[in-house]
């Protein structure tokens, strides 16, 4: 299944590479260009085999998501939402999911999980109102997931960890207002929008728990933890997009660059030699720590067993050391290329995008503490593992 994805995709790849100026520019990606995505398979990777879906391991989707990436990471990361948010919907009631897959496995889901609306219980389920930011493919998507707080008597209710209950909450994308808000640095061809609600109605069977939940899902996908595993996802996105960069390097620098101020090729250089080879073990050494990770993760899925806290956090820090080693490699890259990277489109996307999706809270250097409290054996909140 990895491969007919991986290989659709790869003869996708000129189309895809000439198109990602244009996908940046209007700031979504083309509805022709999203139909070749569907028929590619890329939006049932992870959904399961009974509901028409290819049932791929973890590490087999991280690399289409990283393939893609490298050719233009705003549809790299539109298709990493989507691939991962099937997890997510695992964690609604089964008859649910059967509705949300009943007309097909290419169903595309997006929205935001900050919990950045209230949800007031009423008869049979919630009204909820509220605004969330970076809703990828925000233009494309069939349905939504907006988490927010649960507020009765105009009180937050809270759960016995002193934190707010939250429910998140599915509805089909016209339910709904987008707000176009995004105006960034980089991926500026998400549609990463913000969504609006004003006291819309959810049915309980169409919200669930996101954070410690179990999934109403049998396949090997949703054996998974609720939340660690997507950070790998974004993993995948940074590992293609920094590759590419570095390749575009080495693309710019082999075809005879010569420094302002020399006479000789700068590929001939053994100092530039050596960055290029020390950039490309850094990534390397990155792309091996998270696949690790997620085979590792696959075999315990496979297995039915419970995941360890440390092994949840892994999946974090996992990823959040690989990002930063992504934005590393692309600066530097970026560096190395000299004036020539001021005259290069694909360089400087390349060095934006990574640069904005390194600051997803799914990464960060908090996940380090929380793992590093778990081997210690000291208290440490592992909610968001």
């Amino acid at each position: 299944m990895r491969t007919s994805v991986v290989d659709a995709i790869r003869q996708l790849a000129p189309t895809i590479e000439e198109r990602a100026t244009d996908i940046e520019r209007g700031g979504t990606i083309p509805r022709d260009l999203l139909a070749q995505l569907r028929q590619a398979g890329c939006f049932r990777m992870m959904v399961p085999r009974f509901y028409g879906g290819l049932e791929m391991s973890l590490a087999e989707t991280l690399e289409v998501i990283e393939v893609l990436s490298s050719l233009d990471a705003s549809t790299g990361w539109c298709v990493m939402i989507a691939a991962s948010n099937v997890l997510v919907l695992g964690l609604l009631p089964h008859a649910t999911f059967e509705a949300i897959y009943d007309n097909g496995p290419d169903v595309i889901c997006g929205g935001s999980h900050a919990p950045r609306g209230d949800a007031v219980p009423e008869s049979g389920g919630y009204s909820i109102s509220g605004q969330w930011p970076f809703a990828s493919g925000s233009h494309h998507c069939d349905i939504f997931a907006v988490q927010a707080k649960v507020r009765h008597g105009g009180e937050y209710q809270l759960m016995d960890n002193g934190r707010p209950q939250m429910r998140l909450a599915i509805c089909p994308s016209s339910a709904l207002a987008i707000v176009e808000t995004w105006d960034t640095l980089g991926l500026r061809g998400t549609a990463s929008h913000d969504l609006r609600a004003d006291s819309v109605f959810f049915a309980d069977d169409w919200t669930c728990q996101l954070f410690g939940a179990t999934s109403s899902i049998s396949a090997p996908a949703f054996k998974l933890p609720s939340v660690a595993p997507l950070a790998l996802f974004i993993a995948a996105v940074a590992l293609g997009t920094a590759t590419a960069l570095l390749n575009d390097l080495c693309s710019i620098s082999s075809k005879g660059r010569i420094s302002a101020y020399g006479f000789e090729k700068v590929a001939r250089s053994s100092l530039f030699q050596n960055s290029i080879g020390e950039l490309d073990a850094n990534l390397g050494a990155a792309r091996a720590l998270v696949y690790d990770h997620a085979n590792r993760a696959w075999t315990k899925a496979l297995s039915g067993e419970s995941f360890s806290l440390i092994e949840r956090a892994r999946m974090r820090t996992a990823s959040s050391y690989a990002v930063p080693v992504a934005v590393h490699v692309a600066g530097e890259a970026f560096r190395l290329a000299g004036s020539s990277a001021l005259q290069n489109a694909s360089v400087q996307r390349r060095l934006r995008d990574v640069q904005t999706l390194a600051q997803h809270a799914g990464v960060g250097t908090e996940f380090f503490k929380i793992a590093g409290a778990i081997l210690l054996g000291e208290h440490t909140d592992v909610f968001r593992i």
